[in-house]
């Protein structure tokens, strides 16, 4: 998932899908790679990269990582292009995310998934 940030968060239509993607589909999204993609001007960037990365983790999805902050900076392509450390960043975090895909996969194959407890939850109905 890649957003754009504003006022040092991502953008309210990804969110608005994700809520909707995350919260009102049914299928299984365990062991799904997910990584999110943050490109800002200057800053406010790791607030909209956790936000992001909450709705993978909420649904026992890895998280894929880089060398730094999966960002780049800049508001035009031109100035993307020179973001030299966040393209490297976006380089390794292209081979992190398939090696990751493929071990996944191989140990799927070769031991299963990881089985998962569901179906408790607390409510404090109580009134505690």
């Amino acid at each position: 998932m890649g957003t754009p940030v504003y006022y040092a968060g991502a953008n309210g239509m990804l969110l608005a899908f994700l809520d909707r993607l995350f919260f009102s589909t049914h299928f299984d999204k365990s062991m799904k790679v997910g990584a999110s993609v943050i490109s800002s001007r200057r800053a406010g960037s790791t607030s909209a990269y956790d936000e992001i990365n909450k709705y993978f983790g909420i649904c026992n999805m890895p998280i894929v990582s880089s060398t730094y902050w999966n960002e780049v900076h800049g508001s035009k392509q031109e100035e993307v292009e020179k973001d030299l450390e966040g393209l490297q960043t976006m380089r390794n975090l292209a081979r992190n995310m398939a090696f990751m895909m493929k071990a996944i996969q191989l140990g799927k194959e070769k031991y299963g998934l990881p089985k998962m407890e569901r179906g408790v939850f607390t409510n404090f109905s109580d009134g505690l």
